[in-house]
């Protein structure tokens, strides 16, 4: 009883080391993403374009970096926290996970850069490898920190950690429609608990922005510019972003069902949500009112999401529900109740 509950006591403390690395890693990833979007789209490798323009699509590849930030904050709040207890919990196995995905993803994007940008290349190799070894050494910190926090799968398969990863993904899926508990009220009254508090609204979010972080993988140009706007250089790899929305949002989703959504790493989620949906639809609303030359401009320099007005409204409602749904917290059910 004495060793059970010096090992509960143990991992309750605080890893401050750990809370370091996340931090390190978080500046990593936004340093090696900031200089992949400059390299990337100070110059295009065919066109002649603007100086204006090409800030603005810088601009608009900056603009999911504060969700970036949120996340790594609220593992290193975690593991600053209460260490290996807090991270053990399915809330930050699922940002560890989704994080390391993410970054394999653009770590391959640095490497293999022309097979993501229809033969551009744009990268030197030693600054490709150098962006690449950065975004796997994030990846082999938030994978080796999942793999501590969970159990390997059990026999016939023991040892092996992807048929978890596999289960855990399906089971997502199939829980991502919002759950209703009694005490929550119905979803469809505005009034309740339960129609109050965005899990429908995560829900819906969740949805939309993992389908377009699938769809500019599977479709081609045009339509694999949206969401991100950032034309045939940089929409593949800037689809990792999308999809660490889709994790921010499900978590969000599971938080507002556990009427947990005033915690701080909820509260730091939604603020890094809500400021890159918002600069997002602020840098398309500037557009459109054009700041980049006019209709003539948006024509010419936008011709993709032009040309696919149905995926382009989407993605503007997408970023819209995100904004709301962040921006617009209910208050705890124990604070309505007191």
């Amino acid at each position: 009883v004495r060793r059970s509950s010096a090992a509960t006591a143990a991992a309750k403390e605080p890893v401050p080391v750990l809370g370091n690395a996340y931090t390190a890693a978080g500046a990593a990833t936004v340093a090696s993403w900031t200089a992949c979007a400059v390299v990337s789209l100070s110059t295009h490798p065919v066109l002649s374009l603007p100086v204006r323009h090409n800030v603005l699509t810088i601009a608009q590849a900056l603009a999911p970096l504060p969700l970036g930030v949120a996340f790594f904050k609220a593992l290193r709040s975690a593991a600053n926290a209460a260490g290996w207890s807090r991270l053990k919990s399915a809330t930050y196995r699922r940002l560890n996970l989704g994080m390391a995905a993410a970054s394999l993803w653009w770590a391959a994007a640095a490497w293999w850069g022309p097979a993501f940008a229809v033969g551009y290349r744009m990268y030197s190799t030693p600054f490709a490898f150098t962006a690449a070894v950065v975004h796997v050494a994030v990846a082999v910190l938030c994978l080796g920190v999942w793999v501590r926090s969970v159990a390997a799968s059990p026999p016939p398969i023991g040892g092996h950690y992807l048929p978890r990863i596999v289960r855990g993904c399906m089971g997502s899926v199939w829980s991502l429609a919002p759950r209703a508990a009694s005490s929550a009220g119905s979803l469809d009254d505005p009034d309740s608990q339960g129609g109050q508090d965005g899990r429908s609204e995560y829900a819906a979010v969740c949805a939309l922005f993992l389908w377009f972080a699938i769809m500019p993988i599977v479709v081609s140009f045009p339509l694999a510019t949206v969401p991100m706007i950032l034309g045939k250089r940089f929409s593949r790899p800037a689809s990792a972003w999308s999809f660490l929305a889709a994790v921010a949002a499900y978590v969000l989703k599971d938080a507002a069902e556990r009427d947990r959504l005033d915690a701080s790493t909820f509260r730091t989620l939604r603020r890094g949500f809500a400021c890159m949906s918002g600069v997002h639809l602020l840098l398309v609303g500037l557009k459109l009112a054009g700041i980049d030359g006019g209709q003539a401009g948006l024509r010419m320099f936008y011709p993709g999401a032009l040309s696919c007005p149905k995926a382009s409204l989407a993605s503007f409602a997408m970023h819209a529900l995100a904004l709301f749904v962040t921006l617009t917290p209910p208050k705890s059910s124990k604070i309505q109740s007191s």
